[in-house]
């Protein structure tokens, strides 16, 4: 690799490392849970097992090899920032440099919310696979390659795994020996998995959360938004178009069953993530009056990226930057900082053993700040307990005894429609337990 290469390589994954920590910070959404997920295997604890997992773990496990030199979330962004530059290599090598044009896009944080895709997790990890394997495809790579890739798609989540390998049974009959190729690498990492699950004793458990808990997860989770359940249709049509136009393009089909990303929750992070799809397919014809694009997209993505850097700091309300143990360079409000650290003082005076029922996301930042490992309690959503998942854990927090519940009130009054928090366990708390401490919207209870 020339020296113009390695500055253009290193320069790009400085602005991704960038946007991750500071430009589009406030874009972050699922962030903590998918590092909880990282970190907790890299304490060694067995998902599905000691932690509720909903998806196919290979994108914990690959995320997760950085922090077994390090816990902070600065290596997760650094991960990420690699991977994200590594989309764009890859990217220019399709699309030439209309790349840029697909950068530039990929980080409008309004009025579609693209931004939000560039953040580390298994989805962003599935569209990653898919450009690997859209590559794999045009360049006539090896059969094998191609199947390892699909294997990985179903270990990174399993609907999306199992959705793109079927536009491969058109070889079934066509090209037999290539379809059991492609078959036989399919199957290497998904038999390594499940080695993997019957050496910890996990596939009861990962068979229950994972597809037993589809049906709830499913059931619970039925926010449509309006505007995103439009371009969901729209992104549908065009790729419907596409494949009539040229219906023996496989790269047509994987983009069309990629729409199960954007299942069952139809809102502005999921949609956005087909939307790179069909924006792909879109650059993939689409011809540049301009040569100089690459410029005109670089300088409109800084400006962008500043801009809302910008309004995000004024969102927050006197922001300010905090290093917390394992979350260094963290941009929160006064307001919150006040409260996180009047919260964490307190209860490292308590001696007994703490259930953190905050949202998903914060139960995550309070124990991966204490350095403690999780549990089934930390992720409290809709779906996320498998079958019949819910009474299961009312019971186990009714038989909890000599704990503190650590609760925010705002919980039980949040009407969004896309909220998943399971509001039946703050009642259960409150019945059975007494309040001893209120800071801000943190609530603790004490239960004997």
């Amino acid at each position: 690799m020339s020296s113009k290469k390695l500055l253009k390589f290193f320069l790009t994954f400085s602005f991704f490392f960038l946007c991750l920590i500071f430009f589009f910070n406030i874009n972050k959404g699922d962030l903590y849970v998918n590092y909880g997920f990282s970190y907790a295997l890299s304490k060694l604890e067995i998902p599905y097992k000691d932690f509720n997992l909903v998806i196919t773990p290979f994108a914990p496990v690959l995320y997760s090899l950085g922090l077994f030199i390090s816990k902070s979330i600065i290596v997760y962004y650094l991960e990420q920032a690699l991977l994200l530059t590594l989309l764009f290599v890859l990217l220019e090598k399709l699309l030439k440099t209309k790349a840029y044009l697909f950068l530039t896009i990929m980080l409008l944080p309004f009025p579609i919310s693209f931004s939000t895709t560039i953040f580390p997790g298994y989805n962003f990890l599935a569209f990653f696979l898919l450009i690997l394997l859209i590559y794999l495809e045009k360049n006539n790579y090896n059969d094998y390659l191609s199947g390892l890739i699909l294997g990985l798609l179903f270990c990174t989540k399993q609907t999306i795994g199992l959705c793109l390998f079927l536009p491969n049974l058109i070889y079934l009959f066509q090209k037999p020996k290539k379809f059991l190729k492609r078959v036989v690498a399919y199957l290497i990492p998904i038999s390594i998995l499940l080695v993997s699950l019957l050496l910890t004793s996990s596939l009861k458990p990962f068979i229950n959360l994972c597809f037993l808990g589809l049906l709830n997860f499913g059931e619970s989770n039925k926010a449509h938004d309006s505007f995103y359940t439009l371009l969901l249709i729209l992104g549908l049509l065009y790729i419907i178009f596409k494949i009539i136009k040229k219906p023996h393009y496989l790269v047509n089909y994987y983009i069309l069953f990629f729409v199960v990303i954007s299942l069952p929750i139809i809102d502005y992070y999921h949609v956005s993530l087909f939307l790179l799809g069909v924006l792909y397919l879109f650059l993939e014809d689409y011809h540049l009056a301009s040569l100089n694009i690459s410029k005109y997209c670089l300088t409109f993505t800084i400006v962008i990226s500043l801009v809302w850097f910008g309004i995000s700091l004024k969102y927050l309300h006197s922001p300010r930057l905090v290093n917390y143990p394992n979350f260094p360079l963290t941009l929160v409000s006064n307001s919150y900082h006040q409260d996180v650290s009047k919260l964490t003082t307190y209860l490292k005076t308590k001696k007994q053993s703490k259930i953190y029922l905050l949202r998903g996301s914060e139960n995550y930042f309070f124990k991966i700040m204490a350095n403690e490992k999780l549990d089934y309690f930390d992720l409290p959503n809709h779906g996320n307990y498998g079958y019949n998942g819910i009474n299961m854990m009312v019971s186990k927090l009714k038989n909890e005894h000599n704990v503190l519940f650590i609760l925010d009130k705002s919980l039980l009054e949040d009407n969004n429609k896309y909220q998943q928090y399971i509001k039946e366990f703050i009642p259960t708390v409150q019945h059975d337990s007494k309040l001893i401490k209120t800071i801000g919207l943190y609530e603790v209870y004490f239960k004997e």
